[in-house]
């Protein structure tokens, strides 16, 4: 094999790779965030407007029902997230912790981890809030 094939090789696997690493970080069935650069919290899970006027709307008792690890929904920051498939990945880096957050406003769970680390999460975290997001809290 010549030297170019080689190297091409290795750029193929070295991409194959890559993507599997990010699809397994983002959960099997979630999208890519279009944009992967960090964001802050006030824009990382605002969704667009457009979005948000036409928004199913859920109030805290619906998210409520919500509450376990084969039905999770969050509400952060006013807005409601169904993490079902995001657990069923096993992909949380915080592994269980996320189910203190089932069927509840997880505001401040989120905002400061206080299992884990006591920090926020980060930017990357904020970012792909909007693959799991449903409708905005009532």
């Amino acid at each position: 094999m010549n030297r170019n094939a080689f190297i091409a090789v290795v750029v193929i696997l070295v991409l194959i790779i890559a993507g599997v690493v990010l699809a397994k970080s983002m959960g099997q069935d979630q999208t890519v965030v279009e944009n992967p650069t960090p964001t802050p919290l006030a824009t990382a899970t605002s969704i667009p407007s457009t979005a948000s006027s036409t928004a199913k709307t859920y109030p805290l008792t619906e998210v409520a029902k919500h509450n376990k690890s084969t039905d999770c929904w969050l509400a952060i920051s006013g807005k409601v997230y169904d993490v079902t498939k995001f657990i069923a990945s096993g992909m949380h880096p915080g592994g269980e912790a996320i189910l203190q957050g089932c069927g509840k406003d997880a505001t401040t769970l989120f905002e400061t981890r206080p299992m884990g680390s006591g920090t926020p999460h980060s930017a990357q975290a904020h970012a792909a809030l909007v693959n799991f997001y449903i409708g905005d809290l009532k």
